[in-house]
Parts: structure tokens; C-alpha cells; sequence
């Protein structure tokens, strides 16, 4: 603070919205008595004044940006002290000087003061209220919009970006209750040789391949379950209560559709491991189960269909 306002001959302080004292001159700190700056402009009055000061202050610098000569009585080391209070709004905070004015034989005035103080807040209120309910309206509306947002913002952490597909979070979040129930097939399917349509056509050949191999995976699917992409060229298809040989033949028409479909840049083949979870097991177990029946596939000469033992 400037060495001439904190010596300045009126007490001066700044709040912020909440009351918060956040500065204060010497000046005030000797009008009161105090040593050290109280926390709370609470802290500073009599209890009278705290009640009047709560009721018509925060409305009044609301409304207006502005409180001028409001009679307040502060406590000090002394006893109550009379004063005279003008408050300037600005850059968020409350700028308060208060001088000192003599004890007035003025009850009458300060009631009808008080009654128009009164008054005018009743109609600032009102007016306020007013222009309250349009804001409540706006962010109602704000809210909706932001559900929405929210919405599309959750669909997209669990939607793999390229194939469209449902991803390996959302795979993890939703398997534990499918488990729960029982009879839940998956088939672990990994591209045979991806690596060489990569090499040989390049990066965006395979991406077309991933995005052609998930139109084929849910047009196989239809309605007995869903795809997922869990990471490079690996997919796992989720078959809801469903037997174990009603799986292994739904996996053995997708390696067919894929072995017989016109592909782009090469033919292409899946390899696939089948697997069933019981009750009790865990989406680890699944996956390691439908994985090491993937790796027979691969082991036996690709292109084949393995259920897990």
C-alpha cells in the first residue's frame, strides 16, 4: 500500500465478494484498536451494524457498483465508534473509506435513511431478480448443451476413431456385467501377415484394410453381439448368451466372409480364438483364455478357427 493512503486521515480497506478483508491502512488499525488486519469485515462491527450492514450493503454495491454514507458502528479497544462509510466498486473488489463522525443524536434520521435505503434495494432487488431468472434460464440452457457435449465427449473416449468400432475401454468397462450374467462368448481375431500390407502398401492400405475388416466383423455380427478394436490389427467380438458351438460357428462364417471378401490391396485372412466365460472369471481370464486359443490358430498355418481348452 502507498505510504501517503496508509496514512491517509479517513480508515481505508478492500474486500473482496466474500467480505474478506484483503487490505487495510494503519489508519484503520488505529481508529480500532487493532494490531493486526481482521480477516473478516464482520470482525470490525458491532453486532447492530453487522445486521444492518449484511442486509442493505451487499444488494446496494450490487445493484449500483456504489454505497455512499452508510452509518455504520465499529468496535474498537475504546468501545463502538461511529462511522460514515463510502464504497466504490472496482476490478472485482470493494473499496471501503471510513471516517469517524461524532456520536449524533440522529436515531429518527438514520431510520428514515434506512426505510429509503430500504426502498431503493426493494426495487434493485426486484430488478435484480429479474435479470436473475433470465440468467437461470440461460444456463439452464448452457446445461443442456454441455449434457450433450458430455455425452459426445464420453462416446468418443469409448469409440476406437478409425474403424468406428467400440474400443478396449469400453471392452473393460462393459464385460464385467456380461461375465456377471454368465454365457458370454468372445472371439479374440487378429489379420494374418498385417504387417505385409503395411510394408508393401503402406500405412494408409492398412488402415483401409482395419476400416473394411470392421464392416465385415458387424455385418457378420448383426444383432448376436458387437465388434471391438483393442489395438492394431487385433479385434474381439462379444457374443452375449451364447453356447460355445454357437460361437465357434459364428467365428468360422467370419473367418469365411473375411477369406472370401474383395479386398483392396490383397486377399486377407483372419485367425481366431474362441473362448467362454463362467461366472467367477475375471475379463483377464477371458482374454488370455480367447488369446492362447488366437495363438493356436496362428501356430496351426493361420486362417483358422481354435476354440480354447
Amino acid at each position: 500500500m502507498e505510504e501517503q493512503l496508509d496514512v491517509a486521515p479517513v480508515g481505508y480497506l478492500v474486500m473482496d465478494h466474500g467480505l474478506r478483508i484483503v487490505q487495510i491502512n494503519k489508519t484503520m488499525l488505529e481508529m480500532t484498536g487493532l494490531e493486526t488486519a481482521p480477516s473478516h469485515m464482520h470482525d470490525l462491527l458491532t453486532i447492530a451494524s453487522r445486521v444492518y450492514f449484511q442486509t442493505y450493503f451487499i444488494p446496494s454495491i450490487m445493484a449500483h457498483g456504489a454505497v455512499s454514507e452508510m452509518y455504520l458502528s465499529m468496535k474498537s479497544s475504546k468501545g463502538p465508534i461511529p462511522v460514515l462509510m463510502n464504497t466504490r466498486k472496482r476490478n472485482g473488489l470493494f473499496e471501503c473509506a471510513l471516517m469517524h463522525v461524532p456520536v449524533r443524536n440522529e436515531y429518527e434520521t438514520e431510520m428514515l435513511n434506512a426505510k429509503r435505503n430500504a426502498e431503493q434495494v426493494s426495487r434493485a432487488t426486484a430488478e435484480a431478480n429479474r435479470k436473475l431468472t433470465t440468467l437461470l434460464d440461460e444456463v439452464e440452457y448452457r446445461k443442456s448443451e454441455l449434457n450433450v457435449l458430455n455425452n459426445r465427449l464420453k462416446e468418443l473416449t469409448v469409440t476406437d476413431v478409425l474403424t468406428g468400432l467400440k474400443n478396449r475401454r469400453y471392452l473393460e468397462e462393459f464385460l464385467p456385467e456380461l461375465i456377471e450374467d454368465g454365457g458370454t462368448a468372445l472371439l479374440m481375431i487378429d489379420i494374418d501377415f498385417f504387417k505385409k500390407v503395411n510394408d508393401s502398401y503402406g500405412h494408409h492400405a492398412g488402415d483401409i484394410v482395419l476400416k473394411n475388416l470392421a464392416e465385415v466383423l458387424e455385418a457378420a455380427i448383426g444383432k448376436a453381439g458387437f465388434a471391438t478394436r483393442v489395438g492394431g490389427e487385433e479385434f474381439v467380438v462379444v457374443l452375449p448368451a451364447i453356447n460355445l458351438e454357437r460361437a465357434e460357428d459364428l467365428a468360422e462364417h467370419i473367418r469365411e466372409r473375411v477369406e472370401l471378401h474383395d479386398w483392396p490391396y490383397q486377399p486377407i485372412t483372419v485367425s481366431i480364438g474362441v473362448a467362454q466365460g463362467l461366472k467367477g472369471h475375471s475379463i483377464s481370464e477371458m482374454l488370455q483364455h480367447a488369446d492362447a486359443a488366437l495363438y493356436e490358430s496362428k501356430n496351426a498355418g493361420r486362417n483358422k478357427v481354435t476354440v480354447a481348452s
